[in-house]
């Protein structure tokens, strides 16, 4: 598989895990940025079976669809094709800022940062922020 299809597989994944308007509880940021802090995690080791389960059936679609597989197989197919200095910042990410309004919340690219490793060529300036929504239990998955 070529390096341009991995770079559209990993966009995929980036904007489907970079979470940017409105205000919430702390309770909810804390709960969001939990949610992209484990997506982030499990991307850098290649646990297709965390991302995908943080993410609601359309986010799962979506990913699937980019990948024209499953959305496990995308996430191991992008993992598979980090580098380990992205690997490990993935590992040890941590999301700041989030941006809540209702039941939608968004992080800019700009929000997510590491203590370890390096994010390069990973995250995209300007990418499209990604949806994240409550559910009906109260978490947070990733929609789109």
């Amino acid at each position: 598989m070529g390096n341009r299809r991995i770079r559209a597989l990993a966009a995929a994944v980036v904007s489907l895990t970079i979470v940017g308007c409105g205000s919430g509880g702390s309770g909810d940021t804390g709960q969001v940025q939990q949610t992209l802090t484990k997506v982030l995690h499990a991307l850098g080791s290649g646990d297709g079976a965390t991302v995908c389960s943080l993410a609601t059936k359309a986010g799962q679609n979506a990913l699937a669809n980019a990948g024209h597989s499953t959305c496990q197989q995308v996430v191991k197919l992008v993992s598979d094709h980090l580098s380990p200095a992205q690997k490990t910042a993935l590992e040890n990410a941590k999301v700041g800022k989030v941006t809540i309004d209702g039941k939608h919340a968004t992080v800019s690219d700009s929000a997510i940062t590491t203590s370890k490793g390096s994010l390069k060529g990973f995250l995209q300036t300007g990418s499209a922020p990604t949806q994240l929504t409550k559910q009906s239990d109260g978490t947070w998955k990733i929609s789109g």
